[in-house]
């Protein structure tokens, strides 16, 4: 799946490689987690053990709509918003999201940002989202985010266009937020590391701020 392909008028052509780290990366610990957590223990735990999550459901897109997002990519317009994972994938389901500053000759230097939630299936999710979280990290070298969900970690991907990323898991559900910006509004060169770095990290603690306690389906 390659959902990270927005028209022209949307998105500065000089951002070509700046589209979502976070699909690729969660789509891959699923690729992982399909392999490995065929038995996990969430099968057999009850709703009340301590490794069972608060979220039985990630929350929507709207969750990432925070004014952290509007001071890092303004004027932005929604680019995506996508189901991930169906009933049966052990790995949960979730949303992938996606914003950008609008091309054109606008009034704002050319900004991204993605965010990607994802609820491990409980009973007994946390230990998934554990796995989720490690084998998405893994392939990157991340550095600590102090005070931050139960664990969160940066990184930069340098894939043509200087994109940070974010990762953190919250009780049972992952949450990663990327975010780039262009240097100038011709958007030709990418804002230094230190500024994209900042960036990131200010719209994901707004994001993991945002979160409901819990998020229970009917019936629970």
């Amino acid at each position: 799946m390659n959902p990270h392909h927005p028209t022209p008028e949307t998105v500065p052509a000089g951002q070509p490689h700046s589209r979502g780290c976070a699909a690729v990366g969660v789509i891959l610990a699923a690729v992982l987690l399909l392999g490995a957590a065929g038995g996990a223990a969430w099968y057999v735990l009850t709703r009340e053990d301590p490794e069972t999550g608060a979220y039985d459901a990630a929350p929507g897109c709207e969750v990432g709509e925070t004014e952290a997002l509007d001071a890092r990519v303004p004027d932005h317009e929604p680019t995506l918003e996508e189901p991930l994972g169906t009933a049966v994938d052990v790995f949960g389901r979730g949303w992938q999201c996606r914003w950008a500053t609008p091309g054109g000759d606008g009034d704002s230097v050319p900004a991204t940002a993605t965010l990607v939630l994802v609820a491990a299936p409980n009973p007994g999710g946390v230990p998934t989202a554990r796995d989720n979280f490690d084998s998405t990290t893994s392939r990157h070298a991340v550095t600590p985010v102090e005070d931050l969900g139960e664990e969160s970690v940066a990184w930069i991907a340098e894939d043509g266009y200087t994109t940070a990323c974010v990762a953190t898991r919250v009780s049972n559900l992952y949450v990663e937020t990327c975010h780039s910006t262009a240097a100038g509004y011709d958007a030709r060169e990418p804002a230094d590391e230190e500024r994209v770095i900042a960036g990131a990290e200010e719209i994901a603690r707004a994001t993991v701020a945002a979160l409901p306690d819990e998020v229970v389906e009917a019936g629970d």
